[in-house]
């Protein structure tokens, strides 16, 4: 229990280490030099008792002195190993303790009287000095301690020189006090060897793991004095920077990062001393931007006074530009680099804020490109996302300072128009400064190609107090510039809202005209121009609406073009005018018209088959009549389409040729049976010159191209001698009557009475009957890609 505050907690792995280091401090003290010192002592001492005892201390001695000389110039070679070599120590100290012990103990057993005091002194003395010796072997320096204490008390007691009772408390006291001072030595030794060890051990771990760091990471560490200069920079900021240790030392931070925000930000966390945590720091190194991240705090002197910063910098160059490529890609669209749909919309709220703050006005444009769906379509998406492109710098060249272009996404664009004066005018002029602009052709591939695009502008504030109130003017200020034609600009008017409510409920019954039968159709004659008789008829649809009447099909089929009915009425209308054409003479023809929305797919040639099937009409009979705009629709696709129905003795009449994109390439991919010339050039036929020479050019192309003439719109006698006179076949117009419902047809129109009906013939049977050999039989519809079809 005695021994125990003695012992210190050693890991066992440090046990041979703590060892040596009781060694070194053992063999550190000067054991020959104090032992010949006190041997002097002793001697003179001893002189004044009897020579045999005299004698044999000085042997003792010598010996002692001896053995201690040998064992410490020789202790490896007798025990190599560490652990024995301490326990050979420990024994010869303990040896030696027992040795001047007896010679203590002899010294106060012999003195004088008088002399008593003096050798009590300074036996205390050489038992104090060997306990600072022993400090790292606390055991053996109790123990030799102890033999001397005891050797003392011992001798005063034989000799009663003093009382018992007075020696042993004196004696007890000494070794309780030697006890206390051999732990607190002890704890000093071992808990400082012990600390340090630790310590350089973390040093070194720090050391490697920071030159690893250094040579491996991407991070380096930076220290910089209280001035902003440089401090032992690493050798790989060294390399980031690209220039010696020398020339890094000292150089000021500042020079390499570049002025802003940033760096300002981080000199007042400088100057406040705050810590710094993953700030970004723009750099510049041989000219090129960087982006630095430092992370860092302040460090202090001794003294407590700020010495600087130690940071870790990190190159977050590529990670910043990812960065900003995905903020850019979140901001902006991806195709023209405009800004996106939710940018725009979070400008256009503060734009109103601002607005009504500052008691100004800023427009908000909505642009649509015209044709472009027929572009992409029949050059590819490459052309139209070429397109798309070349129409948003050109958008972009009409912005200015406070300005915002962005692209909704297909076709779309908007625009804010900052305005300077507070005048809407300013705002409408540049709308169609753009609308100027975007009508300029565009080059493709070498190839120039028409576009336009039609432009909605609202006025804010004004035409609505929040983003989607302008935005829904906008777009109803582009409806109505697409109505008017397109290619234009339309300011929003408070009418237009009305217009477009009206529209909106004229959709809504237009989706459910076809189911409550509120279609009809009337029928126009078509005239041969030498007999005047009637050769066939135009199938014309009509809207009977129950509360608005008569609707033109001028106002309700490009609607329902739009909402994607047209198919379901388009079948309809076939099947209604074939059934019809099938109580007319075999000699009478129908005409019927084809949207550009039947075309798409394989929908118009089932609805053809299947309405001849059912009819019994004979193919030839049935004329159908394409605008030129369709062909550019796809024009490929609607070509074989054609083909497909020609095949099958269907005729194809060009309607309203001369009145769109008239291009002879289309006469020439497509070997169409009637050449239809409209009726703006037949109005003004007999006086105006003009009309007269196109007219003339287009029956000749019919004549030239072998295809049938018929114009439409003949009105009156004058027009009809001169279109006989230039030797067009067949005329159309109210002078030979007007559209008429079926029933008003003339019965000599129809077929006897008596006459039998045409059968009418499952698609399948249809189809056999009319060549296409290769059908299954039990197939009910063509899944053969034989060449007829």
């Amino acid at each position: 229990m005695l021994l125990g505050p003695t012992r210190h907690d050693v890991p066992e792995s440090d046990r041979e280490w703590f060892a040596r280091c009781q060694m070194r401090q053992t063999e550190k003290c000067p054991w020959m030099l104090s032992d010949v010192f006190r041997s002097v002592m002793y001697i003179v001492l001893f002189a004044r008792g009897p020579g045999s005892n005299l004698n044999i201390m000085v042997a003792l001695l010598i010996v002692t002195m001896v053995i201690g000389f040998v064992l410490m110039n020789s202790a490896m070679r007798i025990a190599p190993r560490t652990f024995d070599r301490l326990n050979l120590i420990r024994g010869y100290l303990v040896f030696r303790g027992a040795i001047w012990a007896l010679a203590i103990g002899s010294a106060v057993m012999f003195a004088s009287d008088g002399d008593h005091s003096i050798v009590i002194y300074f036996g205390t003395a050489a038992l104090l000095i060997d306990l600072l010796f022993m400090v790292s072997l606390p055991t053996v320096g109790l123990m030799t301690c102890a033999f001397s204490t005891l050797a003392m008390g011992g001798a005063l007691i034989l000799t009663d020189t003093t009382g018992v009772a007075t020696t042993i408390t004196a004696m007890s006291t000494l070794l309780l006090s030697i006890h206390f001072a051999t732990f607190n030595f002890y704890h000093m030794f071992a808990t400082r060897r012990l600390r340090t060890r630790k310590l350089k051990a973390a040093n070194e771990t720090i050391e490697v793991l920071l030159g690893h760091y250094d040579q491996h990471g991407s991070d380096w560490l930076v220290e910089i004095d209280r001035h902003g200069r440089l401090v032992r920079p690493s050798q790989r900021m060294c390399e980031a920077l690209g220039r010696p240790r020398e020339a890094v030392e000292g150089m000021d931070l500042k020079t390499l990062i570049d002025p802003g925000p940033e760096l300002r930000e981080a000199l007042n966390a400088a100057d406040e001393h705050k810590q710094i945590s993953n700030h970004l720091l723009p750099a510049r190194v041989h000219g090129e931007q960087r982006w630095w991240s430092i992370s860092g705090c302040p460090i202090y002197d001794s003294k407590g006074e700020y010495a600087g910063y130690r940071a870790f910098v990190q190159d977050v160059t590529e990670k910043h530009a990812a960065e900003n490529r995905v903020r850019t890609l979140a901001l902006t669209d991806g195709l023209t680099g405009l800004a996106n749909r939710a940018v725009f919309r979070s400008r256009l709220e503060k734009a109103l804020a601002a607005a009504a703050e500052d008691q100004t006005i800023f427009g908000v444009l909505f642009i649509d490109l015209d044709s472009f769906k027929v572009i992409n379509d029949t050059l590819g998406h490459a052309a139209g996302d070429e397109i798309l492109c070349q129409s948003a710098e050109r958008i972009a060249a009409m912005v200015k300072p406070g300005d915002t272009a962005a692209r909704f996404g297909g076709d779309e664009f908007a625009l804010i128009l900052s305005s300077t004066t507070g005048d809407c005018g300013e705002i409408v002029a540049r709308a169609d400064a753009l609308s100027d602009a975007m009508a300029r052709p565009f080059r493709v591939d070498d190839r120039s190609v028409a576009s336009g695009a039609s432009i909605g502008v609202a006025i804010g504030p004004r035409d609505g107090a929040d983003g989607e109130a302008l935005l829904r003017a906008a777009d109803l200020a582009l409806y109505e510039a697409k109505a008017l034609g397109r290619g234009r600009s339309v300011e929003y008017q408070p009418a237009l809202l009305e217009e477009r409510a009206e529209r909106r409920a004229l959709e809504a019954d237009l989706r459910n005209a076809l189911d409550r039968g509120e279609f009809l159709l009337h029928y126009q004659p078509l005239i041969d121009i030498k007999t005047r008789g009637i050769t066939g008829y135009e199938a014309l649809l009509r809207w009977n609406h129950p509360v608005r009447g008569s609707v033109p099909p001028a106002e309700f089929i490009p609607i329902a073009e739009q909402i994607d009915i047209i198919n379901p009425i388009g079948e309809w209308v076939l099947r209604e005018a074939l059934k019809e054409a099938a109580t007319w003479r075999d000699d009478i023809t129908i005409a019927v018209n084809v949207s550009p929305a039947q075309m798409r797919g394989e929908a118009l040639l089932a609805q053809v088959i299947n309405a001849l099937a059912s009819s019994g009409v004979a193919p030839e009979r049935l004329e159908l009549e394409i605008t030129e705009n369709l062909l550019m629709q796809e024009c490929d696709a609607h070509v074989r389409m054609m083909h497909r129905l020609r095949t099958f003795g269907v005729k194809i009449a060009l309607d309203d040729f001369g009145t769109g994109y008239s291009s002879l390439n289309y006469l020439r991919s497509f070997p169409f049976d009637k050449l239809k010339i409209d009726r703006s050039f037949v109005k003004d036929l007999t006086y105006d010159g003009d009309s007269r020479s196109i007219v003339e050019m287009l029956l000749r192309l019919g004549r030239n191209f072998s295809m049938k003439t018929i114009a439409e719109g003949v009105e009156h006698e004058g027009q009809f001698a001169a279109l006989e006179a230039m030797g067009c076949e067949q005329v159309q117009g109210f002078m030979f009557g007007k559209p008429v419902p079926a029933s008003s047809i003339p019965p000599s129109v129809r077929k006897p009475a008596t006459a039998k009906a045409e059968p009418s013939l499952a698609p399948v049977e249809w189809l056999k009957q009319n060549g296409c050999a290769g059908l299954p039989a039990h197939s009910d519809c063509c899944k053969t890609a034989c060449r007829k079809c």
